[in-house]
């Protein structure tokens, strides 16, 4: 047996002895809910064990990210929403949508007659002006925080909100803006909260009264333990009514008792590692994945700060620049020792054990087959560059000057979606040991510690998994290698240089082949360890929900939790 399989089967068997005192309520608990009448939900309460804490508060600006935005799905709404389908963009808030010949400007029209929660009238276009104010006016009067989330670049991209009446506005952007429906929809932050609410009660009724336009209204908090939301009063304007008449949102980053809540009832979803998971769906559990593609597992290097500082252009000035922060002593700043590290990895082992064989090969973070940019050639190229090879990988680690290895570190934490992160950052090690790697791996907490030393330039030295999401290719360039997000994955003047002429390009065709440059210059530099494209999976209780169509491209990945169903018959919805 080879050493992953023997891992696995030791952390399974030691997961599967701490469950040993529920799993005899595999046979009770799912079941002992009240049995209501054929055609009406079995439970009034839906109960979601997600993996990732949410950060205590509602206002997504501040230190914000889109995995945060999970928390306003049911009561928020978006311009635009990501299909759960195609991945496309389709109007929400937003009626309609026309770009202007010069990519510069957008035309929307919005719906008519959208009621905000608690009285706070209709939804038109101040709502609009006063949201994109609250993100991009630095000054804007009543907001104490300053602003910040990965997608700020382009949300605020838009310099100017046009009012044409109180239901169609023009977007007046920067720079040419062909992704504005990406950054103005669900898979983003541009969040639409009430204007009339914060001029009658102010920045903080966000929090304690926030009122949304969603199906659900927020109920409460317990922080660091759930968020509740209610059902709303009325049919909502596009869904209806919904089936739940709550939906709690609770979390737990350990795996164990967040299987175990699923097992014993106190939980209807969970998210749980594929060997979990099966064992789950063979005890009469259900598995639903996202109809998309969700995230791209990927093994980051901590310290590639190429990029200089230039406060004229604004280039790599953020979060304190990156002047003095390379390290020319951290090993992986050699290309050579980026290739060797890649080499080590036995991807297909990985696949086979960890993944179950559910995913696909990721050749380019932030590049998807079915988005701009795409080069096939990758694929055929990445045996030779990529393609498990210790012995070259040795040999490439001599030439650049390590033929004994050398030690470093690498984090550990969980993240939402993504169940298995650990065990690849673990698994990843071991086989890097095989070259002379030698990592220190360290427990940490991802928003008190990783976040912040990888947002200040200073995870030098350290090595992360990292499950990006599936988003828009030029806002995964401006997060990752234009420094105008936290991660600061791969930094240089060259792909600062063309990322900025992207944003000059107004011709689709152009602006494709300008990505596919980008693609090509990230491939051939070996910014990090690519691993899988992934789609989320989410083990549920069949006799309590019947389905869940999600695309896996909503800002935390997971979304459209109003469209849960629930399983209205006496069996089970297989």
């Amino acid at each position: 047996m080879n050493w992953l399989a023997r891992q696995t089967r030791f952390w399974k068997s030691n997961v599967l002895v701490c469950l040993l005192p529920v799993l005899l309520l595999l046979l009770t608990g799912a079941s002992a809910q009240a049995q209501p009448a054929t055609g009406k939900p079995k439970v009034d309460r839906l109960v979601m064990g997600l993996i990732i804490p949410y950060r205590d508060y509602m206002r997504p600006w501040i230190l914000g990210t889109p995995d945060h935005n999970i928390q306003h799905d049911p009561a928020f709404e978006w311009l635009f929403e990501v299909d759960v389908s195609s991945g496309g963009y389709n109007p929400w808030l937003a009626k309609s949508a026309e770009m202007a010949k010069d990519g510069r400007s957008w035309r929307i029209k919005l719906q008519k007659g959208v009621q905000f929660h608690h009285g706070y009238g209709e939804f038109a276009a101040r709502d609009v002006v006063h949201n994109h104010a609250v993100w991009c006016d630095p000054n804007y009067p009543g907001r104490k925080d300053p602003t910040t989330t990965a997608f700020k670049q382009g949300m605020c991209a838009v310099q100017r909100v046009e009012v044409v009446n109180d239901h169609e506005i023009v977007m007046h952007c920067k720079v040419v803006c062909l992704d504005l429906l990406f950054y103005y929809s669900s898979a983003s932050s541009m969040i639409i909260f009430s204007k009339a609410q914060w001029d009658k009660e102010g920045e903080l009724a966000y929090e304690t009264k926030p009122a949304g336009t969603g199906p659900y209204i927020f109920k409460e908090r317990q922080l660091s333990r759930y968020v509740l939301y209610e059902r709303a009063p009325t049919p909502h304007w596009k869904w209806g009514v919904v089936d739940w008449k709550e939906i709690k949102m609770t979390w737990n980053v350990e795996e164990p008792p967040r299987f175990a809540q699923l097992l014993a009832g106190e939980s209807h979803l969970t998210e749980i590692n594929k060997d979990l998971a099966d064992d789950a769906v063979a005890k009469g559990f259900k598995l639903i994945r996202s109809r998309q593609v969700a995230q791209q597992i990927v093994v980051a290097f901590g310290g590639l700060y190429f990029g200089t500082e230039d406060k004229a252009t604004n280039r790599y000035t953020e979060f304190g620049g990156t002047t003095g922060r390379l390290d020319l002593k951290v090993p992986w700043t050699n290309k050579k020792v980026r290739q060797a590290m890649n080499k080590a990895i036995n991807r297909e082992e990985l696949l086979k054990v960890l993944y179950k064989g559910r995913a696909t090969p990721t050749y380019v973070m932030g590049f998807y087959p079915d988005l701009p940019g795409w080069d096939p050639t990758w694929a055929k190229r990445f045996p030779e560059m990529y393609g498990y090879d210790p012995k070259k990988a040795r040999q490439l680690l001599a030439e650049a000057g390590y033929p004994k290895g050398f030690k470093a570190k690498a984090w550990l934490y969980p993240f939402a979606g993504a169940p298995e992160l650990v065990q690849v950052m673990e698994s990843v090690a071991t086989q890097l040991r095989e070259v002379g790697i030698d990592l220190e791996l360290e427990e940490a907490d991802l928003a008190a510690v990783v976040q912040p030393k990888a947002r200040e330039r200073r995870a030098n030295w350290y090595l992360r998994a990292g499950p990006p999401s599936k988003k828009a290719v030029e806002s995964q360039i401006a997060l990752f290698n234009a420094g105008k997000g936290q991660p600061h994955f791969f930094e240089d003047d060259t792909i600062y240089k063309m990322w900025e002429d992207l944003l000059q390009m107004s011709d689709p065709k152009a602006a494709d082949a300008q990505l596919r440059k980008i693609g090509n210059y990230k491939f051939e530099n070996f910014e990090v360890i690519p691993l899988f494209d992934v789609p989320i999976e989410v083990v549920v209780n069949p006799k309590i929900i019947n389905d869940w169509p999600f695309s896996g491209w909503d800002g935390g990945d997971i979304g459209h939790t109003f469209l849960i169903s629930a399983c209205k018959q006496e069996k089970p919805c297989k």
